[in-house]
């Protein structure tokens, strides 16, 4: 049962990868939208982004800690946790790639997708007008892993959905705290 869905899930893999061209403009794209391991940056920038329309009040101070919390709780969760223990190969080493630009560590699951869910998920929960935006934002660095031979398609999958749990978890914890 596990080996067909890694195959299938190789398919799938192979198959997203093939729908996007692969030109200097999508390298480029995917390439900045991956970071080499730094999207907190790319939500950095939108926080910053967030303030310059906003002042900082409270509830910037409300949305700092609820980011902090999940971005940090779920990198730790991903990268050093359950990387370690599941140790799945990255696509590229399977293939016997070298001209990759990915980390050398496990692939699953993704610590951009989580990482970019978790954001996502607060950015929307304190800017609910642009939530479809930061969603989006969160898809497009999920499938830059994919494009960049980085991650499989459930490495992103399960990636982004531990994102949007510890989320909203964050979020429930903080409410129920009246943190926020």
């Amino acid at each position: 049962m596990l080996e067909s869905i890694i195959s299938f899930d190789q398919y799938i893999t192979s198959f997203i990868s093939s729908l996007i061209p692969h030109t200097s403009l999508f390298d480029a794209v995917f390439s900045f939208l991956s970071l080499q391991g730094l999207t907190v940056i790319v939500w950095f920038v939108l926080f910053c982004i967030y303030l310059l329309r906003e002042h900082f009040d409270r509830t910037s101070k409300q949305f700092l800690i609820a980011f902090l919390i999940s971005f940090l709780s779920t990198s730790f969760l991903v990268n050093i946790v359950l990387k370690n223990i599941v140790m799945r190969e990255r696509p590229w080493v399977a293939q016997q790639l070298s001209e990759v630009t990915c980390p050398e560590d496990f692939s699953f699951p993704s610590g951009h997708a989580s990482g970019a869910f978790a954001g996502a998920i607060i950015f929307a929960h304190f800017d609910s007008k642009r939530k479809w935006f930061y969603y989006g934002i969160a898809t497009l660095i999920s499938l830059s892993r994919v494009y960049l031979i980085c991650h499989y398609v459930l490495d992103i999958t399960f990636g982004a959905l531990i994102g949007l749990l510890i989320g909203w978890a964050t979020l429930r914890l903080l409410a129920s705290r009246k943190i926020i």
